[in-house]
Formats: C-alpha cells, sequence, structure tokens
C-alpha cells in the first residue's frame, strides 16, 4: 500500500460492564462528543498523571 494509502487509524476493541458502558456513553452524549474524542481526553489527563 502506497503512503498515501496507509491508515492513519487503528482499530482497537475493548468490552466493558454494561453498567460502565452505559455511563461512559451517557457521558460522551452530556458532552457532545464522540466515544473516540473521550476517550482521548481520558488517555491525555491518564499521561499527564503518571508525569507527576
Amino acid at each position: 500500500m502506497p503512503d498515501s494509502q496507509k491508515p492513519t487509524r487503528k482499530i482497537i476493541g475493548f468490552s466493558l460492564a454494561p453498567s460502565l458502558a452505559a455511563e461512559v456513553k451517557s457521558e460522551a452524549a452530556r458532552r457532545g462528543m464522540s466515544l473516540r474524542k473521550l476517550f482521548e481526553e481520558i488517555w491525555e489527563l491518564y499521561k499527564k498523571s503518571k508525569k507527576s
């Protein structure tokens, strides 16, 4: 595959307990954001917390 056609994203998958999945989806909806964006925000906060 030429460099210009290489995917810029990689799909990862994981499962959550139904109650936690509902909480996460509700939080994303409350903020008007996708689950992907919410995860990105959470991951950035996690990385910052590990530097301390």
